[in-house]
């Protein structure tokens, strides 16, 4: 039987009187140059084993086979919302999906994804035994289709956390900053949006989100598979030093947030919001020789008084020549690119955050 006819009769079971009432839970989904991975992503949300949730599939300017494909599924399941929009990146799409959900809770599944057979039933149940606003669960980082692969665990134990306890875990890079392997409370989104135009859009609203959770539920089940391959956003970003800026911004912005509503916070971000900006401006004056943007970020750690804690004396040195803008900061910043280039070299992206060390 053909994924079509699949879901024709998966369609005809479906509860009508969900119809009437909002579903438990609204899954975001944005579309865009996704063709080949975009049945296998649609297949494991609708084939749930809970069905109490909406679809809502944003084609942000994609194919016209990928058009075809979204009105195709979206024809087969009421349980679909679908809207198509001219290109504006994957904030803009996710926006628009916030603005469409009527679900209590909200999850969110790129669409070159997929996820668990029990994906919505395990993380709804989580939220649900615990009274908590988020459950985090793990996910796999893979290759091709199986569902093997490198296993990214929250560090903290199964349990239940203050909104506190779960953004100083975030900061101490315990939590993944991913918005894919989490359930949210809606009403947490009120006012939240995603930064149009820029990366790292998930670090941009992590924090907030955690703060205003009065608890966060952890399970440690497997729900969501990220599968990596060659020519992905993540992949490039780590090859050609892009994936620098986004975290320097993200990473400023939500050091600044933390100055004004968790000041006793700083000290367990300090070293990697250093490391992040240090990196940023090794890359501004050794790989895009953009002297404007090296000022803007030289002055923003040297106001900030930024002290990563090292011992290495090497690394000690570098940081040293960028807070005091010191003339050797070139030829360190040259040094500390080629180490760079040589340790992306000889790993595979993991879209690691583990970024403490400058």
């Amino acid at each position: 039987m053909n994924a079509c006819a699949v879901f024709f009769f998966r369609s005809l079971m479906y509860d009508r009187s969900m119809e009437t009432t909002a579903p438990a839970i609204s899954i975001i989904v944005p579309v865009y140059h996704v063709e080949q991975y975009l049945e296998r992503c649609l297949n494991s949300i609708l084939g749930q084993s809970d069905p109490d949730f909406e679809l809502i599939l944003i084609n942000d300017g994609g194919t016209d086979a990928e058009t075809a494909i979204c009105e195709r599924y979206a024809a087969l399941d009421e349980r679909i919302i679908y809207r198509r929009q001219e290109n504006q990146g994957l904030s803009a799409a996710r926006n628009t999906g916030l603005a469409l959900c009527r679900g209590e809770w909200l999850m969110f599944v790129d669409s070159d994804d997929w996820v668990h057979r029990d994906f919505c039933r395990n993380a709804r149940k989580a939220v649900q035994d615990t009274g908590a606003d988020i459950a985090i669960f793990d996910l796999a980082f893979t290759w091709g289709n199986s569902p093997e692969g490198q296993v990214m665990s929250t560090a903290l134990p199964a349990g239940t956390y203050t909104g506190t306890e779960a953004l100083a875990a975030r900061l101490r890079a315990d939590i993944a900053g991913f918005v894919w392997n989490k359930i949210y409370r809606r009403s947490l989104w009120e006012g939240v949006l995603f930064p149009v135009g820029e990366n790292w859009e998930d670090d941009a609203v992590m924090h907030i989100l955690l703060d205003r959770a009065e608890h966060a539920a952890i399970i440690h089940d497997v729900l969501y598979y990220k599968p990596l391959r060659e020519g992905s956003i993540t992949w490039d970003a780590e090859k050609d030093f892009t994936d620098t800026k986004w975290l320097f911004l993200q990473r400023t912005k939500r050091y600044e947030y933390l100055m004004e509503h968790h000041p006793e916070l700083l000290p367990l971000t300090r070293t990697s919001t250093a490391a992040a900006v240090l990196r940023y401006c090794c890359v501004c004056r050794a790989v895009t020789k953009d002297e404007e943007a090296y000022r803007k970020a030289q002055a923003w750690i040297s106001r900030m008084h930024l002290y990563p804690e090292t011992k290495n004396p090497v690394k000690r040195f570098v940081y040293w020549t960028l807070i005091t803008d010191n003339p050797l900061f070139r030829i360190a910043a040259a040094w500390k690119i080629r180490q760079l280039r040589k340790e992306r070299g000889i790993q595979q992206p993991f879209c690691s955050e583990k970024h403490d060390e400058p």
